[in-house]
């Protein structure tokens, strides 16, 4: 079992990449780290749909797989608390990828020139 593709869009393409310069990592991961973000910060108000004007970036097949996909899947439902089918745990897959990515970059935007985001993440 994996993710499928998805469609992410340009802004949040655009915090991803910025993030994984700031932390010095590859995309895989700072989408990982997106998602366990969204996941644990779903208190937050957003829009169902991030659009934008800018183009969407394809998230490939098998970013994430195996235990980790199964790992995701069941904490999306847990949050949910519905059971989803396969079609539906990929559309909230990149919902809470996309709701990360904000919260990801609302963070990095308060920063201070002292702070460093590798620090502030682990908190």
């Amino acid at each position: 079992m994996s993710n499928r593709k998805m469609n992410l869009s340009g802004t949040g393409k655009e915090i991803l990449d910025h993030l994984c310069e700031l932390l010095e990592i590859d995309r895989p991961f700072g989408v990982k780290i997106a998602l366990s973000k969204g996941l644990s910060n779903t208190t937050n108000i957003c829009p169902d749909e991030f659009k934008d004007n800018k183009p969407k970036w394809t998230i490939p097949d098998n970013i994430i797989r195996d235990k980790e996909y199964l790992l995701f899947k069941h904490l999306i439902i847990e949050e949910i608390r519905a059971p989803l089918n396969e079609e539906t745990i990929n559309q909230q897959m990149l919902h809470f990828i996309e709701l990360g990515l904000r919260i990801i970059s609302n963070e990095i935007e308060s920063l201070t020139s002292l702070e460093d985001y590798r620090i502030k993440i682990l908190g």
